[in-house]
């Protein structure tokens, strides 16, 4: 003779999946709000090189030229009586040129100039792959 207390003794053995999805929700929003987007200040466009290779994403100094000749770092224009100061705030780290390709040469020259009498010499260029068929 068994007593029976108004207990029901049929346990669900099915795991409840909701903390887990929203642990897994939580973790992608982190992941999507810390990670930081580089972004362009001005749009530029780049010239096309047919070697042009893929970095990686590491610390960087971008410095923008645009098709007028004006030296920018973010979206501050920068004289060339500053380039002095601009290449002194990241030392050690590459300096990305972002040229657009119809900038005077001598803009360019001028900020290279600078940095190699600041002992600066990692330089990455900002070029488009040329996906042209060659033949």
């Amino acid at each position: 003779m068994s007593a029976d207390f108004g207990l029901d003794n049929d346990f669900d053995d099915s795991i409840d999946l909701t903390p887990l999805i929203d642990v897994v929700f939580m973790l992608l929003l982190f992941f999507i709000l810390a990670t930081t987007f580089m972004k362009p200040a001005i749009a530029v466009s780049l010239p096309k090189a047919a070697t042009a290779q893929s970095q990686t994403r590491e610390r960087q100094l971008v410095i923008t030229i645009d098709s007028q000749g004006r030296v920018l770092h973010g979206d501050q224009v920068v004289e060339p009586t500053g380039y002095s100061a601009l290449l002194d705030m990241e030392p050690g780290v590459p300096i990305n040129f972002m040229v657009h390709r119809d900038a005077p040469f001598q803009s360019f020259m001028g900020v290279v100039d600078e940095a190699r009498r600041k002992g600066r010499t990692n330089f990455i260029i900002t070029t488009e792959p040329d996906h042209a068929d060659r033949g």
